[in-house]
């Protein structure tokens, strides 16, 4: 997956696009936020000037940022992910010990354990 945001003012073709988030708040004021940069909230006494503000602010912001692309390295999808620990016990006692155990209570014949009237 790769994402991509190009905000260089330089490109007139180069555009971002947000969404503006406006917020009537109690004591009659307007707050203002990005959705997609949720750190960008402003409050104002008019609707106006709450995204005036914002948008100036954001403005300003990004004059001081650049944005890069990167292509995280994702997993080989043909293998599934659970193979990575495949083969992590084969050389510990321990693990072979239990596996044994459990092998010879599944193979057993020994009916002791079962309580036959669950099957009733």
């Amino acid at each position: 997956m790769v994402i991509n945001i190009n905000v260089r003012q330089s490109q007139p073709s180069a555009n971002l696009k947000v969404t503006l988030l406006i917020e009537t708040l109690k004591n009659g004021q307007f707050a203002a936020s990005i959705f997609e940069f949720p750190n960008f909230r402003v409050e104002a006494q008019t609707r106006e000037a709450a995204i005036a503000q914002l948008q100036t602010t954001f403005l300003e912001r990004l004059s001081h940022i650049e944005a890069i692309s990167w292509n995280v390295p994702l997993l080989d999808a043909s293998e599934p992910t659970w193979m990575q620990f495949a083969g992590v016990f084969q050389d510990d006692p321990d693990f072979q010990e239990i596996m044994n155990e459990i092998r010879a209570q599944r193979t057993s014949d020994d009916e002791a354990e079962i309580d036959s009237s669950y099957y009733l």
